[in-house]
C-alpha cells in the first residue's frame, strides 16, 4: 500500500459516506473514527479545519489520508466482510484478520488501507465503545477526542490533530462525566493525555504567524481551547485506583505498544 490515499478529498470522503451508509442499510453498525473521522465532524470548522491542514508540516488546501479507520461491534465481524470483500470488492489481510479478528480486521480499498476496530479500540489505552455508536458517519466526539488523547508516541500529526480537535469539540460541550469516568479512572490514559495537550500547545506555540493577525488569531484560539482541556484534566475527580498507580508514576509502564499491521 502507498502512503497516502489516491482520492482527492471530495471521492475520499464520499467513499467513506458510502461505506457507512451501505453498512447501516445492511444493519451493520460502523463508524468513522481515527484521524479521518476527526476531520469528517470539524472540516466544517474554518479555524480548526486550518490547524487540521498544517499536520504535514505545511499549510494544504486539502488534507492527505493514508488510511481510514472504522469502528462496529464484533458481532458484526462477518457481515463487515461479506460488504467489504463480497459487495465492495474490497481485498482483505487474511493473516491479521486470521490472528486478530475478534477485535481487529484489516481491508484493502483500491487507493487506501482499511482498519475495522470491534468493541475497543485498543492502543496505548483501551477505549471501550459498549453502544456508543451514534447516528451519522463518526463515532462521538467524546470518543475522537479520547482516540487522540491516548496516543503515547505521538507524531506532530498527532498533536495538530488534537489541537483541531479541541477547537471544533470544546471540551464544555462534551460529556464530561463520561470522559471523567475513563481518564479519572486510569492514571496512566490521563498522563498521556496531559502530556500530549501539553506538546500540542507547544507545537502550536512555534507555528510561525508572519504577522498575519488572521492566523495569530487561530493559534490564540488552539491555544485557549487546548488549555480548557487542561483544566478538565486537573479538575476532574480521581479514584483511588488512580491515586494508587499515580504514586508509582512512570517508574512501571503505564501504556501499551501498539504494533502497525500494516
Amino acid at each position: 500500500m502507498g502512503d497516502q490515499v489516491l482520492l482527492d478529498e471530495a471521492p475520499f470522503i464520499g467513499e467513506v459516506e458510502r461505506i457507512v451508509r451501505l453498512a447501516t442499510e445492511r444493519g451493520i453498525v460502523l463508524r468513522a473514527c481515527g484521524s479521518v473521522g476527526l476531520y469528517y465532524r470539524l472540516r466544517q470548522d474554518p479555524g480548526a479545519r486550518a490547524v487540521y491542514l498544517l499536520r504535514d508540516g505545511t499549510a494544504r488546501q486539502t488534507p492527505l489520508f493514508k488510511d481510514l479507520d472504522l469502528a462496529s461491534q464484533e458481532k458484526f465481524g462477518s457481515k463487515v466482510f461479506r460488504l467489504m470483500v463480497r459487495e465492495l470488492g474490497y481485498t482483505e489481510d487474511t493473516e491479521t484478520n486470521a490472528l486478530f479478528g475478534m477485535y481487529r480486521n484489516v481491508y484493502f480499498h483500491p487507493s487506501f488501507s482499511i482498519d475495522v476496530f470491534y468493541d475497543v479500540l485498543r492502543f496505548s489505552h483501551e477505549i471501550p465503545l459498549k453502544d456508543r455508536f451514534p447516528v451519522g458517519v463518526t463515532l462521538a466526539p467524546e470518543d475522537l477526542m479520547l482516540g487522540k488523547l491516548q496516543i503515547h508516541k505521538t507524531t506532530p500529526r498527532d498533536l495538530m490533530d488534537l489541537a483541531a480537535g479541541a477547537m471544533a469539540f470544546h471540551v464544555a460541550s462534551l460529556d464530561r462525566t463520561y470522559m471523567a469516568g475513563l481518564l479519572g479512572n486510569d492514571w496512566g490514559f490521563w498522563y498521556d493525555a496531559e502530556q500530549n495537550l501539553r506538546k500540542s500547545q507547544a507545537l502550536i506555540a512555534q507555528l510561525p504567524t508572519h504577522g498575519d493577525p488572521a492566523v495569530t488569531e487561530v493559534a490564540s484560539r488552539a491555544q485557549r481551547h487546548l488549555q480548557e482541556y487542561l483544566d478538565f484534566l486537573a479538575a476532574l475527580p480521581k479514584t483511588h485506583r488512580w491515586e494508587k498507580r499515580q504514586a508509582k508514576g512512570t517508574r512501571e509502564p503505564w501504556y501499551e505498544e501498539v504494533d502497525e499491521l500494516h
